[in-house]
């Protein structure tokens, strides 16, 4: 399989609307937070009850928890990453960014390009995994960002509509329901724009940014921890699945070992411009992961996958 070739193809186009953004911002004056809205109370609710109401409930169960539980270990590495590498930085945000991965805008595109409709009921049961943990806790770190109290954080993670659209999603699957096939192309259409305009958000948050002054050798190590200790933590729930349940297939494994090379949610610049909140240091670390990630996947799947791509 031509992996270079399919990922850039696929994926690199979507890099285009940051610059996009980015213009738009710096000679339009185009603002993150209508785009915000449009993400957070229109498609990121709809793209989300269209991929949980198709998923299979018994695997979105086993890799959903499994991406959940990696979110939450996650904020070890974080944690004694602020208090020895990066004192400075707000420690909520940096907690999210650590466990917040771009799976729904970024890997749902990669393993679609890589592998076609046959790892996309895995991908989609990670991207779940990735949502429940991303719009409630995420959000309530990005909340706490602001400096609000506990229970003001806690009421603007319920304010979130994807939590409802994820619970009225399995409702459905539970039930039977399914999204007529008439409405394929236009939910294809929906996620699209949806990482879309997830990327151009990133770009406006980019012109607050002075390229110029960033500490990248500090940004380098904040990175760096976190791909590291996100391999070795998936890694350990990987052996604990295989040991407990042995549900996964060897391909689908190697398929979550992939997630810790995808970069950090663009959704963290959503809600962080929704929030007006450290929409720089943000976008900054979006940015930063997706660059550095569009060069590691390729390398990661030659190493988990070899001549089997």
């Amino acid at each position: 399989m031509d992996v270079l070739g399919k990922l850039f193809s696929h994926v690199l186009p979507l890099y285009l609307f940051i610059a996009a953004g980015y213009a738009a911002s710096r000679w339009f004056g185009l603002k993150s937070k209508p785009v915000s809205k449009i993400l957070l109370y229109f498609l990121i609710p709809v793209v989300i009850f269209d991929n949980l109401a198709k998923a299979e409930l018994s695997q979105l169960l086993t890799v959903s928890l499994m991406v959940f539980v990696l979110g939450l270990l996650m904020n070890l590495p974080a944690w004694i990453t602020h208090r020895y590498v990066a004192k400075d930085m707000n420690k909520y945000l940096l907690f999210c960014s650590y466990s917040y991965f771009n799976i729904g805008w970024f890997g749902i595109p990669v393993v679609l390009a890589l592998f076609g409709e046959q790892q996309m009921p895995l991908i989609i049961s990670a991207y779940m995994g990735n949502v429940f943990y991303g719009d409630t806790i995420g959000y309530y770190l990005v909340s706490r960002s602001k400096d609000l109290p506990i229970k003001k954080a806690v009421l603007n993670v319920v304010k979130i509509p994807a939590v409802y659209a994820s619970v009225a999603a399995i409702v459905a699957n539970a039930l039977g329901f399914k999204v007529p096939e008439s409405l394929a192309p236009v939910m294809e259409g929906l996620s699209w724009i949806l990482s879309a305009l997830g990327m151009v958000i990133i770009g406006i948050g980019l012109t607050s940014v002075n390229l110029k002054k960033v500490a990248y050798k500090k940004f380098s190590k904040l990175l760096g921890i976190r791909y590291v200790a996100a391999a070795l933590l998936m890694g350990g729930l990987v052996l604990l699945e295989m040991a407990v349940m042995g549900q996964l297939k060897p391909d689908e494994q190697k398929l979550l070992l992939l997630i810790p090379a995808f970069p950090i949610a663009a959704n963290l610049v959503v809600f962080a411009s929704f929030l007006e909140t450290e929409s720089e240091n943000a976008s900054l670390l979006v940015s930063l992961s997706s660059i550095i990630s569009l060069l590691l996947v390729p390398i990661v799947c030659v190493i988990l996958f070899g001549g089997s791509m």
